[in-house]
């Protein structure tokens, strides 16, 4: 029975959307306990990936998965990572904040500092930014529906533009190498280049992301000025001169 209800949520899961538990409940005539215990015995599995309210399928193009999800997973390990990180800020700076659901925790932290500026893609961001006052410039382009950000060649033309003092960005993940790598490649492209007119290239990663591999590769740990983590590298990954931070 348990088997069962099993392979009816992953058939409804393959519709590539988000369905949340209250709807799986429905559909299947089942508590919403009963549920979230049958998400976390698939996810335990490796099918899915889930949050508090509800589940997608594990596909290599989860990083497209709507931001509101994306948002839910690991919320605690990214607000820690971000907090972190935004203690490299000042005033006065121009800093790249990317469309991870990670780095957009440091937005939080910006208003305790005078005159700084926001360049981004992510219109999540730029809204957080407009309720916090703070100066923010949109690298326009085409919206991405999945990612609520701008991509393709117009916005990253226009990163050339600004003087960036330090780039916060995260990724899909860190491969057993220690090549930075996505599953989208516009989002890819533009970290790039962000990363050529940035002077301090900061990365943040938790654990959930070691040991990933996907399509794009952006670059090796060890070009990296910062990076912070939640756990310990696996030991073969050389960091070279990045400064390791592990919170």
């Amino acid at each position: 029975m348990k088997e069962e209800r099993y392979q009816k949520i992953l058939e409804i899961l393959k519709s590539g959307n988000y369905v949340s538990v209250d709807t799986l409940s429905k559909n299947l005539y089942v508590s919403m306990p009963t549920i979230r215990r049958d998400l976390t015995a698939l996810q335990e599995m490796g099918f899915i990936l889930r949050n508090h309210g509800g589940a997608i399928l594990r596909v290599e193009e989860t990083s497209g998965a709507p931001i509101t999800f994306r948002l839910g997973i690991n919320s605690d390990a990214k607000i820690k990572l971000a907090k972190a990180a935004a203690k490299l800020l000042a005033d006065d700076m121009c800093i790249f904040l990317d469309e991870s659901t990670t780095t957009a925790h440091i937005i939080d932290i910006i208003p305790r500092f005078k005159n700084i500026s926001i360049i981004t893609n992510s219109l999540s961001v730029l809204q957080s930014a407009y309720k916090n006052h703070i100066a923010s410039y949109c690298l326009g382009g085409k919206l991405s529906f999945e990612t609520m950000s701008f991509l393709g060649q117009e916005t990253e033309d226009m990163v050339e533009r600004f003087g960036i003092d330090i780039m916060f960005f995260s990724s899909s993940g860190l491969n057993r190498h220690g090549m930075i790598v996505d599953y989208n490649g516009s989002s890819n492209a533009l970290r790039r280049t962000a990363l050529e007119y940035s002077d301090r290239k900061v990365f943040l990663c938790d654990q959930s992301k070691f040991g990933k591999n996907a399509a794009y590769s952006l670059a090796d740990i060890s070009e990296i000025d910062y990076v912070y983590i939640d756990a310990p590298l696996p030991r073969n990954i050389k960091t070279g001169n990045a400064k390791i931070i592990i919170i």
